[in-house]
């Protein structure tokens, strides 16, 4: 993926929509970082439009607790970090879609492509 500082490997997902409780966004470093954030208890939605209602995000890396596997078992050690170059083999897509579910996830760096995001007690911080 180009990037300002040069190529770099990214993982791609493709999601029709994804659910975020208590989201929190950091753009910028430092000083100009400007944050918006939701309530803990708030559920914020991110939906597919358009042609193919899906939206593409590109992700450096995704750590997190899985906590459902599309109906597969689970196994005992959930906590993971995936980045492009360690995707455990448990994880590893079983067909064409597979809902995954996470919970305290948190992903760097992200670009997205498509799509419309719903925010409820949105709050803005710098």
């Amino acid at each position: 993926m180009p990037t300002a500082a040069g190529a770099r490997r990214a993982l791609k997902f493709t999601v029709r929509s994804l659910e975020a409780l208590g989201l929190a966004l950091t753009a910028g470093k430092g000083d100009t970082a400007i944050r918006l954030r939701t309530g803990p208890a708030t559920t914020s939605t991110l939906k597919g439009d358009g042609g193919k209602g899906v939206v593409t995000l590109y992700v450096g890396a995704l750590s997190g607790t899985v906590t459902a596997l599309g109906g597969t078992p689970l196994p005992g050690n959930r906590p993971v970090t995936i980045t492009p170059d360690a995707v455990p083999a448990w994880l590893a897509p079983a067909g064409p879609a597979r809902t995954i579910t996470f919970a305290d996830a948190a992903v760097t760096p992200l670009a997205q492509y498509g799509g419309n995001l719903s925010l409820t007690g949105l709050r803005l911080d710098s």
